[in-house]
C-alpha cells in the first residue's frame, strides 16, 4: 500500500514542476535530504524515500560547475526515486530538471521552510499509511473522552448517542467507525457518506449538524475505551466493584471495555457520562475508588482489633 505522488502534491498543495510517472508511490513516511549523495557517497542511500532539497542542498549544488552538477544528477537519478521536493520556493537547477524528465521522476516545489514541510509531510503520510479497519458501533466524545459504543444491531446505540448529543456531547460517527492505528493510538472517524448523520429506528436518518449545530459533531477522536451494551440478564453476575478489567483488541491495541447491561428505566446516557468522568479521574488520581474502599475497610478492621485488645 502506498500514496500516489500526484495525490501527495494535491493534498499538500505542492507546485508540480515536472509531472513524472503516474504510478509512482510513496510507501514510507521517512524522508531523505541527499546532501551527502551529491558529494558522491551512496552507501546506505535511502532512495525509496521522498528526496527533500532544502537551502543547504541547493546552496551546495550552486557551488558546483554545470558539468559536475550534471554528473552528480545523472548518478542520483539512476536510483528508483519516487519524487524530489524543493523547499523555500527555490529555483531548481536545469541539470536536475533534465535528468528528472529523462527518468520520469516527479519534481515538486513548496514555499515552506524545509523542517516544517518535512514534519507536515511525515504526519500526513503516517496517517495515510496507518493500519486501518472498520467496526460496527457509535463513536462519541463525552467530556473530551472518546467512547466507542458497541452492541448488537437494534439494542439502542444510536438512541443513546442522540441523548448524549442533547446533553451537549459530540457525535463522531454512527453505525460504521473507521479506525486507524497511528503510533499505537486508535483514531476513529466517520465514512464520508454518513458524516454528521445519525440513524434512529422509526425516524430515519437525522442531520445532526443541521438540528443541533456544528458544535455537536466532531471529525475525529481517539478511542479511549469501549462500552458494550447488552440486554440485562438477571442470572448473570455483573461486576459491581469496577475490579474487572476486560480488554478488546483493535488493530493490535488493547482497549479497556466495560460491559453495560441495559433494561427499561435505566438512564444509560447518564451512566456513560459517569464512565467518562470516572475515566478522566482515574487518569489523574493515584488511587482508585475501589482502593479507597479497601483502605477504609482495613482501617475499620484495625480499629476493631485495637478495641478488642484494649
Amino acid at each position: 500500500m502506498g500514496i500516489k505522488v500526484e495525490k501527495l502534491a494535491k493534498e499538500m498543495n505542492l507546485e508540480v514542476v515536472i509531472s513524472g510517472n503516474k504510478d509512482n508511490e510513496i510507501s514510507v513516511s521517512d524522508t531523505s535530504r541527499p546532501g551527502l549523495q551529491f558529494t558522491g557517497y551512496y552507501d546506505y542511500f535511502a532512495f525509496s524515500r521522498l528526496q527533500i532539497l532544502g537551502l543547504v542542498e541547493m546552496s551546495y549544488l550552486a557551488t558546483l560547475s554545470p558539468e559536475i552538477r550534471e554528473e552528480r544528477f545523472k548518478q542520483f537519478f539512476e536510483f528508483d526515486i519516487p519524487c524530489v521536493i524543493i523547499t523555500r520556493d527555490l529555483e531548481p537547477h536545469i541539470e536536475l530538471l533534465e535528468e528528472a524528465k529523462k527518468h520520469n521522476v516527479w519534481v515538486l516545489k513548496s514555499k515552506m521552510i524545509t523542517t516544517r514541510l518535512i514534519s507536515k509531510i511525515m504526519n500526513y503520510i503516517d496517517r495515510e499509511l496507518a493500519e486501518s479497519t472498520s467496526v460496527h458501533g457509535v463513536l462519541v466524545n463525552v467530556y473530551g473522552v472518546g467512547i466507542l459504543i458497541s452492541g448488537r444491531s437494534g439494542i439502542g446505540k444510536s438512541e443513546i448517542a442522540l441523548e448524549l448529543i442533547k446533553r451537549g456531547h459530540m457525535l463522531v460517527t454512527d453505525d460504521a467507525v473507521e479506525i486507524k492505528n497511528i503510533d499505537g493510538v486508535l483514531h476513529g472517524t466517520s465514512p464520508y457518506i454518513t458524516s454528521g448523520m445519525l440513524e434512529v429506528r422509526g425516524m430515519g436518518i437525522m442531520d445532526i449538524a443541521a438540528l443541533y449545530g456544528l458544535s455537536s459533531i466532531l471529525e475525529e477522536k481517539t478511542i479511549d475505551f469501549i462500552i458494550e451494551l447488552e440486554e440485562w440478564n438477571g442470572e448473570k453476575d455483573y461486576d459491581r466493584l469496577g475490579a474487572a478489567n476486560e480488554k478488546r483488541e483493535i488493530l493490535g491495541v488493547p482497549v479497556t471495555m466495560i460491559k453495560l447491561p441495559i433494561r427499561p428505566g435505566r438512564n444509560v446516557a447518564v451512566i456513560i457520562e459517569a464512565a467518562a468522568a470516572n475515566y478522566r479521574y482515574s487518569n489523574t488520581s493515584k488511587e482508585t475508588p475501589l482502593e479507597k474502599v479497601e483502605k477504609r475497610m482495613n482501617e475499620v478492621m484495625d480499629m476493631n482489633n485495637t478495641n478488642k485488645l484494649s
